[in-house]
């Protein structure tokens, strides 16, 4: 199938237009010609009428020309003159073949004798009626042949429209076309931004939507080098330190050693294995946010899914010794993917976990603020300070007191947390715990539809 081309739509619409509009034009010019020709030919109708009722008033008129009639239809003005007396004996007839219906009523009227119809002006005087005549079809002819002397010019003025058009829009098309070959000489990693010098107003927007689109790329594709660069960077750490645990099991003969270090090569299994799930989850949540893919709508309850994370998370809770609760406050409903949502809580009981005391508090709280669906976790830890609140939602970053503390972690909570709260509209934000102390972080769902 052709593709559509605009260049032809807009030939084929405007000659098409100029086409319909031409036959118009000249109907209209043949109706108003029409009209202005009745007006005047009615009013040269009357003057003739008048002056052949006062011609020779003394005498009376033959009942035939003198000379022989000249038939009317050969005539520019096709006029017929009858006069009768006020009986309808014939007085004088200017054509015999044309029997015009006697009518002693003077002014203007339209008659049909032998199936032609005429224009007639009628004279009446005491001594005689004096009828004035002219065919329809001789006005519809001069209204005609005006309103075809348009014919030829229209037939020009379209020819000559469709060469301009044509022009205008090779000319007009140029702008696209410059914008193509600047796009296809670009290779896969040019993504400066198009020229709009000169570019016209109507294409501008299309030059702005690209440029606009080659930053987004630029950002992602930066974005992308970045995260690589810093997976790569966070992987190698725990990967050097297994490969230190191997080579000391390798090494070592001591029973005690060896089971220390198999203790060791476990943990930082687990703590590789746990930041390449990190990675996952970002990564597949970025990834469904830029693609713009649609996003599961279905009614989660909140306060349910609360309990089941604290469920998951009460065994390691138990171990440090550390009180982890749900406090849920009535039904709260939300719209969105359950899948999603779970990994989002797990994230930040996680991430409160890590960071809580021994002895300390971690509640999961579920309620309805202004109107809104939100989830709380709240520790008693040491809190993020308020200069790095807006920070520690950056990926791979980890707070200066979290290194002091030395939390094994990858800086990835947080950020799978904000990926997730943007896919479902949801504002995700930190604030201090309970009386001042601690750390509250809040994420407020829209209300469900």
């Amino acid at each position: 199938m052709k593709p559509p081309s605009i260049a032809r739509q807009l030939m084929v619409w405007v000659i098409g237009a100029l086409c319909v509009g031409a036959p118009v034009l000249v109907l209209a010019a043949y109706l108003m010609s029409l009209g202005e020709i009745d007006e005047v030919l009615d009013d040269s109708l009357q003057q003739t009428a008048l002056l052949l009722a006062d011609r020779d008033l003394a005498g009376a008129f033959p009942t035939q020309p003198t000379t022989k009639p000249v038939p009317y239809g050969d005539t520019e003005s096709m006029l017929v003159a009858i006069a009768r007396r006020p009986d309808g004996t014939l007085l004088f007839t200017s054509q015999p073949e044309v029997d015009l219906r006697f009518e002693a009523r003077p002014g203007a009227s339209v008659q049909s004798a032998k199936g032609t119809d005429w224009h007639v002006f009628t004279v009446v005087q005491n001594d005689r009626v004096v009828q004035v005549a002219q065919p329809v079809a001789a006005r519809h002819e001069v209204a005609a042949e005006s309103a075809s002397q348009l014919l030829l010019p229209l037939a020009v003025l379209i020819a000559l429209i469709g060469g301009l058009l044509v022009v205008a829009l090779r000319r007009g098309m140029k702008p696209l076309g410059a914008v193509n070959a600047a796009l296809a000489e670009r290779g896969e990693t040019s993504l400066a931004p198009l020229g709009v010098h000169g570019v016209p107003v109507e294409v501008l927007p299309l030059v702005h939507t690209l440029n606009d689109l080659l930053h987004r790329l630029g950002a992602a594709f930066a974005a992308q080098r970045e995260f690589v660069a810093d997976a790569a960077h966070e992987l190698r750490s725990p990967v050097t330190a297994l490969q230190l645990q191997v080579q000391l099991l390798e090494r070592s003969n001591d029973p005690a050693e060896r089971h220390a270090a198999i203790a060791e090569l476990a943990a930082g299994i687990a703590r590789a294995r746990h930041l390449i799930e990190q990675l996952l989850q970002l990564s597949r949540a970025a990834a469904e946010r830029d693609e713009h893919s649609p996003l599961p709508h279905e009614r989660v309850p909140l306060g349910d899914l609360a309990r089941s994370v604290v469920v998951r998370w009460s065994a390691q809770a138990e171990q440090r010794r550390i009180d982890l609760g749900a406090d849920i406050r009535g039904e709260v409903i939300v719209d969105g993917s359950p899948f999603q949502l779970e990994i989002l809580l797990n994230n930040l009981v996680d991430n409160a976990l890590r960071y809580t005391p021994v002895g300390g508090v971690v509640d999961v709280v579920v309620d309805t603020t202004n109107g809104a669906p939100t989830l709380r976790v709240i520790d008693n830890g040491p809190g993020v300070p308020q200069a790095e609140r807006g920070r520690v939602f950056d990926r791979f970053y980890r707070s200066p007191q979290a290194e002091v503390l030395s939390e094994i972690g990858s800086g990835l909570g947080l950020a799978i947390v904000k990926a997730i709260a943007d896919r479902h509209g949801a504002a995700v934000s930190l604030h201090a715990g309970r009386h001042g102390t601690g750390l509250e972080a809040r994420v407020a769902f829209a209300p469900p539809r």
